[in-house]
């Protein structure tokens, strides 16, 4: 059985880590406070825009190849027991970013307060 064990992973050059292209590992990702409007944590995230109630446009740092990625949300309910049913995704895929929009099962736009929304992106960078 051989082990590799290594604390970085250098490109070719030595100069900085290696560039996710064609792999199949998350490209960006987001965990976003609507009510707050602020990040919790991100990778590929050079930006996070509020939309207005129940939707936020984040922008990625790198471009994606193409628009047909696939952005997977998350729907996390509320810590406060609601039985509430949300529906929530994205939608508007660009090579520069993607939108996401949360709302009631009632159809209503709603932010969501704390850090449950999230996007992850998986696809090729360009």
């Amino acid at each position: 059985m051989s082990e590799i064990r290594a604390t970085t992973i250098s490109d070719a050059a030595g100069t900085g880590p290696i560039t996710l292209t064609g792999q199949s590992a998350a490209k960006a990702w987001v965990n976003y406070h609507m009510v707050l409007n602020t990040v919790g944590d991100s990778f590929n995230v050079s930006s996070v825009t509020d939309d207005g109630t129940g939707s936020f446009t984040t922008l990625f740092a790198t471009q994606m190849a193409n628009a047909y990625f696939l952005a997977a949300s998350s729907n996390a309910f509320p810590r406060s027991g609601s039985a509430q049913n949300y529906s929530s995704g994205a939608y508007a895929n660009a090579t520069s970013g993607v939108a996401y929009a949360r709302e009631t099962s009632g159809g209503a736009a709603h932010d969501q307060n704390d850090y449950g929304p999230g996007l992850s992106v998986h696809g090729d960078l360009a």
